[in-house]
């Protein structure tokens, strides 16, 4: 499947002292330090790295994945090879991050954001490149949700799981998506059904 991990090269060797106890992101933060963290200057194998690092520790760090992630599909999409997606779904997440606004009852349509625009371009790749994907179609949900059409990102929910029903990726987006908008009651009773369907889930049972 597209979008699964790769294993991450090898990063320049550091001081073992310094490397002790270090955690992937940290030691791939602290390789593209001495570059000044720019990505055209840390280059592919360290930029990927570094992105590769924020992926598996499921670290929030959309600063890091728009800064460097951007620099890889600029300019070495091709070296990527089936990677690429994996990296058009984690810059596409970075830019709803920016790009996402409140919407504001009886406003009027509102000229989109730069990130907006380049995050509809990305949804219209990955969904051109996969559109039975449900994983893709929980991204437009997501894009709804940043544009504040809350209804519109349920209904996509909805539909994933009318065909995946133990979907844990859409109960959670449902559930966070009643929570912000001030139906905890609603999300109360979702919850027990996320928590049926994978009752290993920590962060569900804290909630």
């Amino acid at each position: 499947f597209f979008f699964a991990q790769l294993r991450p090269r090898t990063l320049p060797k550091a001081d073992a002292a310094a490397r002790c106890g270090m955690s992937a992101l940290a030691e791939a933060e602290a390789a593209c330090a001495p570059y000044g963290n720019e990505p055209s200057r840390c280059g592919f194998e360290l930029s990927r790295s570094l992105l590769l690092a924020v992926r598996e520790s499921r670290a929030h760090r959309p600063d890091l994945v728009l800064k460097f992630g951007q620099y890889l599909l600029r300019s070495h999409a091709g070296r990527l090879g089936a990677e690429v997606w994996a990296m058009y779904e984690q810059v596409y997440i970075a830019l709803l991050h920016y790009g996402r606004r409140p919407r504001a009852a009886g406003s009027g349509a509102e000229e989109p954001s730069e990130e907006m625009r380049l995050a509809s371009e990305y949804y219209s790749l990955l969904a051109a490149r996969f559109p039975d994907s449900m994983r893709v179609k929980r991204l437009e949900g997501m894009m709804w949700e940043a544009k504040g059409e809350y209804d519109m990102a349920m209904a996509d929910y909805d539909e994933i799981l009318e065909e995946e029903p133990n979907n844990l990726a859409a109960l959670k987006r449902q559930v966070a998506l009643l929570r912000a908008r001030g139906k905890p009651a609603e999300a109360a009773k979702r919850l027990p059904a996320h928590l049926q369907g994978v009752g290993a889930d920590a962060d569900g049972w804290l909630e």
